[in-house]
């Protein structure tokens, strides 16, 4: 099952006491809110500590699954091909032009 990380946030401030409570997840205080980051979970984990904000009656705000940026095979997902910094590709055909005093 794949792993996603979450933004919770709920209302009121926990405190230290609670950071036990949730071993997977950062929280941090603004605004009288609570935001907490977790770390990599899959649905159950997910509903796993669902359940436990209920069961200490903590009223849920909202959740969202943080999206990140995936990397494949040196590509960013969606666009073109990372620059290689050490090549320089003058060239129309787009390859990369051998380094200056080396032979062709």
């Amino acid at each position: 099952m794949l792993s996603k990380r979450y933004t919770i946030i709920v209302e009121g401030g926990l405190g230290q006491r609670f950071a036990g409570a949730f071993p997977t997840a950062s929280l941090v205080a603004e605004d009288g809110k609570t935001r907490l980051d977790t770390e990599p979970l899959d649905q159950s984990q997910l509903h796993g500590l669902l359940e436990r904000l209920r069961s200490f009656a903590i009223e849920l705000v909202s959740v969202h699954e943080v999206v990140e940026p995936q990397r494949d095979h040196g590509q960013i997902a969606g666009g073109l091909p990372e620059a290689d910094p050490g090549a320089a590709t003058d060239r129309r055909d787009g390859r990369a032009e051998p380094p200056r005093g080396a032979r062709r």
